[in-house]
């Protein structure tokens, strides 16, 4: 029996293009690469140790995420960081962030000690004022509460809204908060986790309000 090399070879391929994504990812949203910095894809095919043609590929599915911009010169960049938008930026993180924390908080399924523990990390990486910890932990509570309303649509679309704004909040936010900001960001943080555990859904959504504006 002949074994399906070319099948073999695609599936490896795509799994380079997923792999290269990923890390090209966090690499851009963590502010790694920096907003308006020149992609090479022979320097970045010998950095993953793939041919160009992964590379392509995790560059176009960063492009329909609007992390990478193809110019007319056939470079291509990081996406620069625009504010030109924020407004309906934040529109949208409102309203999807309010319907998400209303459905958590009417969900039967999730864990306190979870939540509990999230909240504690959160604390801690508050105390120790390290921006890229504190927002880590931060959007991982955000995905744990998506992930028990029970809605995919919900999840997926506010996930990527979180995401959305991870660079301008590196910028902009965290590493300028002071102290005091950012104790208030935990209280805050705390009392929405606590009312999602106690099913308030009404209070849950006002919580989440106040977080956002």
């Amino acid at each position: 029996m002949i074994a399906d090399t070319t099948s073999n070879i695609k599936v490896k391929k795509q799994r380079g293009a997923l792999l290269v994504h990923e890390q090209l990812r966090s690499d851009i949203l963590w502010m790694r690469l920096e907003p308006g910095s020149a992609l090479d894809e022979v320097a970045l095919a010998l950095r993953f140790g793939v041919s160009r043609t992964p590379i392509r590929e995790a560059l176009l599915l960063l492009s329909g995420e609007s992390l990478v911009l193809f110019l007319p010169n056939r470079t291509t960049i990081v996406a620069p960081l625009s504010l030109n938008n924020a407004r309906e930026y934040f529109d949208t993180l409102l309203v999807l962030g309010r319907s998400v924390m209303r459905a958590a908080a009417l969900s039967k399924h999730h864990d306190p000690s979870i939540f509990r523990a999230l909240c504690a990390s959160y604390d801690a990486a508050i105390q120790a004022g390290e921006p890229e910890d504190i927002l880590k932990i931060q959007l991982d509570i955000y995905h744990a509460l998506a992930s028990v309303t029970g809605n995919m649509f919900l999840e997926k679309y506010f996930c990527e809204a979180l995401d959305a704004g991870v660079r301008t909040k590196l910028l902009h936010y965290y590493t300028n908060a002071s102290t005091n900001e950012l104790k208030q960001t935990a209280q805050s943080m705390n009392t929405l986790v606590g009312y999602i555990l106690d099913e308030d859904a009404a209070n849950s959504d006002v919580s989440m309000r106040d977080i956002i504006l």
